[in-house]
């Protein structure tokens, strides 16, 4: 058999105990320095994720105030179902028989520009003069390159009072 003295198994003891507590006392410190490093870390993008989150609640509200302007800014305008009838109105008045002024089509340009779409249909001249001037007094004219009796009248609504 093979013997060991108690002083060599007690050597190998304190070798083994001491590897194994520098080993366990290195992990621990290891763990706890990944565990303190993902801890800041996590603090860290926590903190840039609540920055964010509030541009982000900045930026809606922003966004928001502007849409609410910009509504309240077409309100004070006439809108394409409001100018159509004026329209028709003012071209029925001052249709005569020399001219017949024709409401077509009105196209929105921006919030306060339409361009307007009519016909003219005259027996003179002058008629054709009399209703050139009624739509110039809308805004400013053009007439169709293809077809002599279409014109386009850029017009510009001015802001109504709000109530």
């Amino acid at each position: 058999m093979i013997s060991l003295s108690n002083k060599l198994i007690l050597n190998i003891s304190k070798i083994v105990i001491s590897t194994l507590v520098i080993y366990s006392a290195l992990y621990i410190t290891f763990r706890a320095m990944n565990y303190y490093k993902s801890y800041y870390e996590k603090e860290k993008l926590t903190n840039e994720l609540q920055v964010k989150r509030e541009e982000t609640n900045s930026l809606k509200t922003k966004v928001n105030e502007a849409k609410k302007r910009i509504q309240n800014l077409e309100k004070s305008y006439i809108t394409k179902e409001e100018l159509e009838p004026k329209v028709k109105e003012i071209f029925k008045r001052m249709s005569l028989v020399d001219y017949q002024l024709n409401y077509i089509d009105a196209k929105k340009m921006c919030i306060d520009r339409y361009i307007i779409v009519a016909r003219i249909h005259t027996e003179s001249e002058n008629g054709l003069k009399a209703a050139e001037g009624i739509l110039s007094y809308l805004g400013e004219i053009k007439k169709s390159d293809k077809d002599d009796s279409l014109y386009f009248v850029n017009y510009i609504s001015k802001a109504k009072e709000i109530k």
